[in-house]
């Protein structure tokens, strides 16, 4: 159930955006205000699954993924840890993983990689090359290559602590040809109240309860579609 944002994830795995580590961390206070608002960006993905569409909802202590044909997933952090709701709305169901849950299947997810897309290790590597401006904020390039040799450009919006754009080449190459790629295609801010998907109506089920629920037809489809994607 897991492996879809698992292998979002991994498409830039090791990748990451680099810099002082000051304002434009993603989720600081600079970069979500708080729980009064949210950014809301819509991106193209391209990777060796092919081009999808990503929607990415995010204020200062949750993250919502939207992808078509996949349960939408949002983190939230607690006291306790990162805890993450898969969210089936056809179904009005949502399969709860509490935070021990995620550290029992060693799925505890980077937050600063998973709000800000990039893995933060990378943009260390990579040099400045001059600042732009685009969707309405200012825009930091970076160019160099990650830790395999791959091309890296890197477009950062650090008022919104997230890509513009993102992509990655051949090894000892200039240029951005036939590797991953993430590009920004809109974004706003408005009030968290109308970001996130409503849980209003949804049954909510426990992770750690499904294996007693194998009888029930919602629990049943679950187990049948993580089991074709093997």
């Amino acid at each position: 159930m897991a492996r879809g944002w698992l292998l979002l994830l991994a498409l830039i795995a090791g990748q990451g955006w680099a810099g002082d580590g000051g304002s434009d961390e993603p989720g600081s206070n600079t970069t979500a205000a708080g729980d009064e608002s949210a950014w809301m960006g819509d991106y193209r993905i391209r990777d060796a699954r092919g081009e999808r569409e990503l929607k990415l909802v995010r204020n200062g202590t949750r993250i919502e993924y939207r992808i078509a044909g996949e349960p939408i997933r949002v983190w939230r952090q607690t006291s306790d840890g990162v805890e993450l709701r898969e969210l089936y709305p056809a179904d009005r169901r949502m399969v709860v993983y509490a935070p021990g849950d995620l550290r029992t299947l060693d799925k505890v997810p980077d937050w600063a990689q998973l709000s800000g897309l990039v893995d933060p290790a990378l943009r260390a590597r990579l040099d400045t090359a001059g600042n732009a401006s685009a969707f309405a904020q200012p825009l930091a390039r970076y160019r160099g290559a990650d830790a395999q040799g791959k091309h890296v450009e890197l477009d950062w919006l650090p008022a919104s602590g997230l890509p513009a754009r993102y992509c990655t080449g051949k090894p000892d190459s200039s240029r951005c040809s036939g590797g991953d790629s993430i590009r920004l295609q809109g974004l706003t801010q408005i009030p968290v109240e109308q970001a996130f998907t409503p849980l209003d109506g949804l049954l909510e089920i426990d992770h750690a309860d499904l294996g007693d629920m194998e009888m029930d037809a919602f629990v049943h489809g679950l187990s049948h579609a993580e089991h074709s994607t093997h």
